[in-house]
């Protein structure tokens, strides 16, 4: 099996669950092993990294959790108007720092921030920062 580093499987998690959240807005149904597999290349779980089916198995196990977390901390905004790819960010910080207790609190932070640098509009990372901050226990 292919090593990643902890910084390469967020980005797939990640994108694991922007699929997630596209499938939602357009009624499909959702095969959660076949997202997860497709983001790695594979045809079996065994070949995709733990920490990986980890936080993707835990955020959708939580979803709901997570999402009212995530709705409670916005002002004058609705989880649904948030860009697919920053609810993604999210749901991988607070699936990691709240759930699967694998990375310290400010690593998650900073690898989500990281991410919002790369995916989203100039400034968004610092949304991203704030809700993490105010969402994964300390």
């Amino acid at each position: 099996m292919k090593e990643y580093t902890r910084h390469e499987e967020r980005v797939r998690t990640m994108n694991a669950f922007y699929q997630v959240f596209l499938f939602i807005e357009n009624k499909e149904t959702i095969d959660a092993t076949e997202i997860l597999l497709s983001q790695y290349g594979v045809d079996s779980l065994k070949e995709v990294p733990v920490f990986s089916k980890a936080l993707f198995s835990l955020g959708l196990e939580n979803f709901d959790a997570i999402k009212d977390l995530i709705s409670s901390h916005l002002q004058n905004w609705t989880f649904n108007r948030l860009d697919d790819v920053a609810k993604a960010i999210l749901f991988v910080g607070i699936s990691d720092g709240n759930y699967a207790k694998l990375s310290p609190r400010a690593v998650i932070i900073n690898e989500c921030v990281k991410l919002a640098k790369d995916y989203l509009k100039k400034d968004d990372h610092r949304f991203i920062n704030a809700v993490l901050d105010k969402s994964i226990i300390k």
